[in-house]
């Protein structure tokens, strides 16, 4: 099977639909993927329809942005029931911090001459997700700032130690993993090569955390193979997936070594 296990769309800061997303999927020769907004599931039902029309497996899911021990982890729930009420109400509080956090982020950018108004940011979205990356586009829109391949801008501006950063502590990690697994999912560690604090994983193992996602663009042979070998040490399962949002130049639909891993995928089979 090939597989695909990690996507956005504009119901968080991808730049597709969920109808698209499944059409580029399909055009690609994928078998399936897993739709996995930040914070939200609310372009699951569509999501899930236009895969019944296409014939694609498409997963449900969503990815968390959450912190332990002031360290950030993406948690991706897989299979998640998308009408569960507590995960429902707990994600409607994190987007409303999100929301609080974005505009404690855009005061900070006007000091330093970069005014942005909330429409520039939001524009014709369809739910209330707001994150860095939106912020950023539109510092690019507005041309604030320029191509920034090399994301010195982004990593000065809005990067962890950015001058208009502002950390996001509306949910812990642990917290995260519970609220999947009590909607019916399984919790996994996203590109867990960008974060490197391995230290902090048999905790997250200890309360939970099902998988990881070994498969990532970014991540190098040696990282690939170094999460292989814990994910089986650990007894996780190893998914993965291109983190697709359908930006040109950026990741594209299918990247990554998504034909590896049926095997290990037991979700697949719910």
């Amino acid at each position: 099977m090939a597989l695909d296990l990690h996507t956005h769309t504009v119901y968080s800061d991808g730049l597709s639909t969920p109808e698209e997303l499944v059409k580029r999927a399909k055009a690609k020769g994928l078998t399936g993927i897993a739709l996995t907004d930040h914070d939200t599931v609310d372009g699951i039902p569509a999501f899930l329809a236009a895969g019944r029309d296409h014939g694609l497996v498409c997963i449900p899911g969503v990815e968390l942005s959450t912190e332990l021990e002031a360290v950030e982890f993406h948690i991706l729930g897989y299979q998640v029931d998308h009408t569960h009420a507590g995960l429902r109400k707990r994600l409607k509080q994190v987007l409303a911090a999100r929301r609080d956090r974005a505009r404690r982020m855009l005061t900070l950018l006007a000091r330093y001459g970069l005014e942005l108004s909330w429409e520039e940011i939001v524009g014709t979205k369809p739910n209330a997700f707001v994150g860095r990356v939106q912020i950023y586009r539109a510092l690019k829109a507005k041309k604030l700032i320029g191509p920034d391949e090399d994301r010195k801008a982004f990593n000065y501006l809005l990067g962890p130690e950015g001058v208009a950063y502002v950390p996001h502590r509306e949910l812990s990690t642990l917290e995260a993993i519970t609220l999947i697994r009590d909607a019916g999912g399984w919790p996994v560690l996203a590109h867990p090569g960008r974060m490197g604090e391995d230290r902090l994983l048999p905790t997250l193992v200890e309360h939970g955390l099902a998988g990881l996602e070994v498969y990532y663009p970014e991540h190098s042979p040696a990282v690939t193979a170094k999460y292989l070998a814990l994910a089986r040490d650990y007894g996780l399962f190893a998914t993965g997936g291109s983190d697709y949002h359908g930006v040109p130049a950026e990741r594209d639909l299918g990247a990554g070594r998504i034909e590896e891993m049926e095997a290990y995928l037991p979700f697949l089979w719910q």
